[in-house]
């Protein structure tokens, strides 16, 4: 049985942002893009607890963003890491799936968008993400980039979007 507890980041229990940021290193700093790329600073995190232990996590980034220049809610999805001994059980299909509502209720998001490496797609999409190519500018302290991985949308009630550009408004996640 997990546990699913919900955090305003910045209310997250003083032992588990080291704890996050940790587990997030050690799973995303091998990857060139991650070690050179600023991110933003996640709004929630989502931890799954199992027998009282961190079994995974994520965060999410509200923002509005730009699809095609017409403004769009987002909730953005970053870092969802298993923790080794966790791996292979479901238990971050679960949270994800369990907390899909939170997105676009309390939190008013009309979409989900996430940046991923080409071996995650399989695992997004049997949870009812798709690929876009669409060109995603963001923001890092020398100037605008345009992203050069894959990009996710996950769409309530299949109202999906296809847009040719998306513009993150700030840094990516």
């Amino acid at each position: 049985m997990i546990d699913i507890q919900v955090f305003e980041h910045e209310h997250l229990p003083g032992d588990r942002r080291p704890e996050l940021a940790v587990a997030a290193g050690n799973e995303f700093d091998r990857f060139p893009i991650v070690r050179e790329t600023r991110w933003a600073v996640p709004d929630w995190s989502v931890l799954g607890i199992v027998d009282a232990r961190l079994a995974c996590f994520y965060n999410i980034v509200l923002r509005t963003v730009c699809f095609d220049g017409r403004p769009a809610r987002v909730a953005g999805l970053n870092n969802l890491v298993t923790l080794p001994d966790y791996k292979g059980k479901g238990y971050a299909s679960h949270l994800l799936r369990e907390t899909e509502p939170l997105w676009f209720g309390r939190l008013g998001a009309a979409y989900g968008l996430l940046l991923c490496a080409d071996a995650l797609l399989p695992f997004y999409e049997r949870l009812g993400w798709y690929s876009v190519s669409s060109a995603v500018r963001f923001a890092q302290p020398g100037g605008m980039r345009t992203w050069a991985a894959n990009c996710m949308l996950l769409a309530p009630h299949g109202r999906r979007s296809r847009p040719t550009e998306i513009d993150l408004q700030g840094l990516p996640w």
